[in-house]
């Protein structure tokens, strides 16, 4: 994929899930297995971005590469940071989560699918069940006619909905809109729902939602991480 690259955030520091990147699912630790699946949409380059000498040695250890960032205050700033020392490469920078690991060609191919004006953002998001969505970790999203993000909340949008759109938090950027969204302060609704996405809003940005039917599965939890257990043939 040409001027693409994938950068995948990734520390040992998780509240409900402590040192989650290596966590094992079936033999294989979850930061290989989302940078496994994030090789087969073949970028130009796909690196971790870390402060965890630890995750570094596991992703170099098996022939990906990986980038010592220091302290950041999100997984963007952490790409950004590691974007900057990679010398600023690509005109498309994507920030894959590292907890995300059924991730499969076709969400890096769909991010990257779209028209981007300099500053713009492109996002993924999926139908869910209104009950599904009453879950506050799981963030929903509205947009526009044309699919330009209207809001996201941790709250049910639209209100009174059978169905809703969960936000996946995958975001593919602009050289111009990563540096933006970086440098930008969270105002008073990012902080509010505690969604830095907010903040790029409300400081200009545009983010384009695109909806499709991804077989995502986020690791925030052990209940979590058994569940994604089942996903793979080799358990």
């Amino acid at each position: 994929m040409a001027g693409t690259v994938v950068i995948v955030p990734a520390r040992m520091e998780s509240t409900r899930l402590p040192g989650k990147p290596l966590a094992d699912i079936c033999g294989r630790s979850m930061i290989l297995r989302v940078l496994d699946g994030a090789s087969r949409a073949e970028p130009d380059r796909l690196v971790v971005a870390t402060d965890s000498r630890l995750i570094e040695k596991e992703v170099v250890s098996a022939g990906y590469e990986a980038v010592f960032t220091g302290a950041a205050e999100n997984g963007t700033g952490r790409v950004f940071q590691a974007w900057e020392k990679l010398g600023r490469p690509g005109n498309r920078i994507i920030n894959l989560q590292g907890d995300e690991p059924l991730v499969q060609p076709e969400w890096i191919q769909a991010l990257t699918g779209e028209i981007m004006p300099p500053n713009s953002v492109v996002t993924l998001a999926r139908q869910i069940s209104s009950e599904s969505a009453a879950d506050s970790s799981v963030v929903k999203v509205v947009h526009d006619s044309s699919g330009e993000a209207l809001y996201f909340s941790r709250s049910v949008i639209p209100w009174g909905a059978d169905s809703v759109l969960q936000h996946l938090g995958l975001y593919c950027f602009t050289p111009e809109s990563l540096s933006r969204c970086a440098s930008s302060a969270p105002g008073p609704l990012s902080r509010r729902e505690r969604l830095e996405q907010l903040g790029w809003m409300e400081n200009g940005v545009v983010i384009k939602v695109v909806p499709g039917n991804w077989n995502a599965l986020g690791v925030d939890t052990p209940a979590d991480l058994e569940e994604v257990r089942k996903w793979f043939a080799d358990c």
